[in-house]
């Protein structure tokens, strides 16, 4: 990954559940600071936002007490700083180097999407996160073309960007600079928004929405963004796949961390329930750590064979209604002895923590 300055941030990253509009204007109001003289009394930003929502040039004379010249040149100073300010990184390529990179990368439309069926939308989830799952997820083809054209177009702003770096800021530069910041500001918001179903998806497998359900979402939904950024698609995996891991990744973490701030504003009435705050708080612990071992293990289920599936299912309650079962009624199941059953978990339990560990990953409490 290149890193021109540090990491590039757009309005995206305000967004909390479905993104927002990443257009030519959004790219250039973005956290622009002060870039004007003091006589101005007014910042970069102020003074963009106001030319972008129609206020002409002979307004802002009349207002700032200036001339058309000096107006024009504190507009065009405030794009200049606005575009140095943007941090990008972008995953770099041999192809775009090459001449005819423009024709090859973007001169073809994005693969379309195939017929979808029924979405079958989580019961008791509000609306706005239903609607969600109305957003299709893209395929393997439509990441790698959405992921190569992001990259190629922040690779094309960073090398354009030199040319203010050396006093060129004509505006021909300031324009093309500024559609490129707005286009791969879109194509991120894409991305975000087709794989943020996931988010919600995964955290109804850790908590209630009762327990900081929609905290966990919010959390979840940076972690999306931060990982649209640093995902590798030349390597040809498919992004939800490498999401899917990243933000339960984060909420193991999260989870464990969030359960020890809440602890420390415990009142003495949750004495109410008869056991002793040393208790009390042994059995919430254990209860989470059950839980995030199911949300993890069922998310690596699909490494395992049907036998190892159908024992950890078993074992840990994992499937649909299923409760935990004994080693004797796994067998029962499954028409082997308990002892059998207990080697295939031991075994099984080993190689989940050998795929944790070859994926960074941890299973709590194993």
């Amino acid at each position: 990954m290149v890193n021109a300055s540090k990491e590039f941030s757009d309005l995206s990253e305000l967004a909390v559940y479905s993104g927002v509009s990443g257009g030519v204007s959004a790219g250039w109001r973005a956290g622009v600071k002060s870039g004007v003289p003091s006589e101005a009394k007014l910042s970069g930003a102020e003074l963009l936002r106001r030319v972008e929502s129609g206020e002409t040039v002979e307004s802002l004379m009349a207002n700032l007490g200036m001339g058309r010249a000096a107006v024009q040149d504190l507009i065009v100073r405030a794009r200049v700083d606005h575009l140095m300010q943007v941090d990008c990184q972008y995953i770099d390529s041999e192809e775009f180097h090459v001449a005819g990179a423009e024709a090859l990368i973007c001169g073809a439309e994005a693969p379309a999407s195939p017929p979808q069926g029924r979405v079958r939308i989580p019961d008791g989830i509000p609306a706005y996160l239903a609607e969600l799952y109305r957003v299709p997820l893209l395929t393997r083809e439509q990441e790698q073309y959405f992921f190569r054209r992001m990259n190629f177009r922040k690779f094309q702003f960073c090398e354009l960007r030199g040319q203010l770096q050396s006093g060129r800021a004509r505006r021909r530069v300031l324009e093309r600079l500024e559609s490129l910041l707005g286009e791969l500001t879109e194509l991120k918001n894409h991305l975000i928004r087709s794989n943020l179903r996931l988010v919600v998806s995964i955290a109804k497998k850790f908590v209630k929405q009762s327990e900081g359900f929609y905290e966990l979402v919010s959390d979840g939904n940076v972690s999306l963004m931060r990982t649209v950024e640093k995902f590798d698609y030349r390597r040809g995996n498919k992004f939800s796949t490498y999401a899917s891991w990243a933000i339960l990744k984060n909420f193991t973490r999260t989870i464990p961390a969030e359960a020890q701030r809440l602890d420390r504003f415990r009142t003495g009435n949750d004495e109410v329930f008869s056991q002793s705050v040393e208790n009390r708080r042994s059995f919430i612990s254990d209860e989470r750590v059950n839980s995030l071992q199911k949300g993890v293990i069922r998310e690596l289920l699909s490494e395992l064979d049907g036998r190892e599936q159908k024992v950890i299912a078993f074992r840990y309650g994992l499937g649909e209604g299923l409760q935990p079962e004994t080693l004797e009624q796994v067998g029962w199941r499954l028409g082997v002895t308990k002892d059998r059953v207990r080697q295939i978990e031991v075994r099984t339990l080993e190689k989940l923590r050998r795929i944790a560990e070859r994926r960074a990953f941890e299973i709590p409490g194993i």
